[in-house]
């Protein structure tokens, strides 16, 4: 913040004041007017520190927050990696010398590992049962399925799971509905 120069001796209009006529300063106004000139001098050096401080914290505090951001998801990748090993040697596995059985096997054990990191970073599952109520915050109708068994809009067939995560829903469920 740079210093604006302040003329004492000039009035507000700008022009220079008019001269006194045999009036004497009184007893001791130029030490207290002197006084007072140093402390706003002072007062305005304090409020420049104070405004500079405050634009070095609120740079701080934003280069802070971006990085934050950057790598939010670095818990989730992390306990990711596990899962991903797994998956590699799943998928290293050379088919001729193994029964499919033991690959699906081995898929399965890599799967609920999966979904055992998502529980632990709060991702729930959203996979309404057939009978269910429709609900257009959880549940997204691709096909409408007509049936005798329902009057009101419900989930009659699961197509694709949803996901949603502290409960805020990420990826609604692909449902059939009936009418």
């Amino acid at each position: 913040m740079s210093r604006i120069p302040i003329n004492d001796q000039e009035t507000n209009d700008g022009a220079a004041p008019a001269p006194e006529k045999a009036k004497s300063p009184a007893p001791g106004a130029e030490a207290d007017v002197a006084a007072l000139r140093k402390e706003r001098d002072e007062l305005f050096d304090r409020l420049a520190r104070v405004t500079a401080d405050f634009q070095n914290s609120r740079r701080r505090l934003e280069a802070d927050a971006e990085q934050r951001l950057q790598y939010a998801n670095s818990a989730l990748i992390k306990a990711l990696i596990p899962v991903m090993d797994n998956l590699d040697r799943a998928l290293a596995v050379d088919p001729a010398k193994t029964d499919a059985g033991s690959i699906l096997k081995g898929l399965q054990v890599v799967y609920q590992q999966w979904m055992a990191v998502l529980a632990r970073e709060h991702v729930e599952t959203i996979a309404p049962e057939p009978g269910t109520p429709f609900d257009p915050t959880l549940h997204e109708a691709l096909i409408h399925q007509p049936s005798d068994k329902y009057m009101e809009p419900t989930v009659t067939q699961l197509l694709a799971k949803g996901y949603a995560l502290h409960g805020r829903t990420l990826r609604p469920a692909s449902v059939a509905v009936s009418p």
